[in-house]
């Protein structure tokens, strides 16, 4: 009887080794744990002007002014490649349904390039918790280059809507109020 329990034991075992070893691995490392190239390889001006009731401090500024370059960065990307993967982080669950459902391949070939120059960001309203931001990004100034290598720049109003989700500002709105070619 206890060799048989032994037996029943050791095959228990055997099998249990057996399935954990066929189990894949998530080999993807977390969100805080990587490194975002778009982002990095992105460099814009931004100047800010807060016109809310409520004053901000200089660190909520200075991360809603990094996060703010680094969504400009995927936003590029995106018009570049229509790679909405890369930047998902950067844009809340209903705006990623609403491209996703609008952009559905990636495009193979390179694309018209596009770079964002300077922004003059106003914030209208930001909420008492910090986790809601709304302003116009008046005269941003945008800088096309075509496959041929013909430049064109065009200056654009915005108004943006921003939420602060899990550690980085996301883009929840964004409408073009007005485009002036230059």
């Amino acid at each position: 009887m206890r060799v048989l329990f032994g037996f029943f034991i050791l095959l228990l075992i055997g099998f249990f080794f057996l399935q954990g070893r066929t189990i894949q691995r998530v080999a993807e490392k977390p969100v805080f744990l990587r490194i975002d190239e778009i982002a990095n390889d992105h460099q814009t001006h931004i100047d800010i002007a807060v016109h809310a009731s409520i004053q901000l401090n200089d660190l909520a500024l200075e991360g809603l002014k990094k996060d703010y370059s680094n969504l400009w960065g995927h936003l590029n990307h995106l018009y570049e490649t229509n790679d909405i993967i890369a930047g998902k982080e950067y844009y809340t669950e209903a705006w990623y349904k609403q491209i996703a459902h609008h952009y559905a391949h990636p495009i193979d070939e390179p694309g018209i390039k596009r770079m964002d120059l300077k922004h003059a960001l106003q914030i209208q309203n930001w909420s008492s918790d910090g986790l809601v931001c709304t302003a116009f990004d008046r005269n941003v100034i945008l800088k096309h280059i075509y496959p041929g290598g013909r430049e064109r720049i065009s200056s654009v109003d915005l108004a943006v809507v921003l939420l602060y989700q899990g550690d980085h500002w996301r883009l929840d709105g964004l409408s073009v109020l007005d485009e002036k070619p230059q």
